[in-house]
């Protein structure tokens, strides 16, 4: 059984745009992105690929990553953005200055801003790692 799951960008304001995250149909989380560097519309597979900027797995759009350019940092917390393109679902709070194609995950706290997003991040990492884990496919749609 394929997991299949989709983003629903709700709005946009200046350099943020928020959105939610559906599992199978079951709203998750919500999500922000900056309208700068947004991931265009699509439907994409999902891959588990350890960031050597995070120096963990991570789950990214593009299993071709640039990966090898990302100089590793000592300290990164959830608001570090890469340094080159990289599309993935992560944790943080803002989006000023993000134009990673970074989606962020937490809980809507107010326009710009989410709230939870490590707490957010771990469950929804967990729960795409099991499903790749089973040899199922996931897949993820932006609207």
């Amino acid at each position: 059984m394929n997991m299949n799951i989709i983003i629903h960008r709700n709005w946009t304001h200046g350099e943020y745009t928020h959105g939610h995250l559906s599992i199978d149909g079951i709203r998750i989380c919500d999500t922000l992105e900056n309208t700068n560097g947004s991931v265009p519309a699509g439907v994409y597979p999902i891959h588990l690929i350890k960031c050597k900027q995070y120096a963990r797995k991570m789950l990214l759009l593009n299993p071709n990553a640039p990966c090898g350019l990302c100089p590793k940092l000592r300290f990164v917390c959830n608001n570090t953005t890469l340094p080159c393109y990289c599309p993935m679902l992560k944790p943080g709070n803002g989006v000023h200055n993000r134009l990673d194609g970074s989606i962020l995950v937490g809980r809507y706290n107010c326009p710009g801003s989410l709230v939870h997003p490590k707490d957010v991040f771990d469950q929804l990492y967990e729960r795409i790692r099991k499903s790749l884990s089973r040899g199922h496919e996931v897949k993820i749609s932006i609207a």
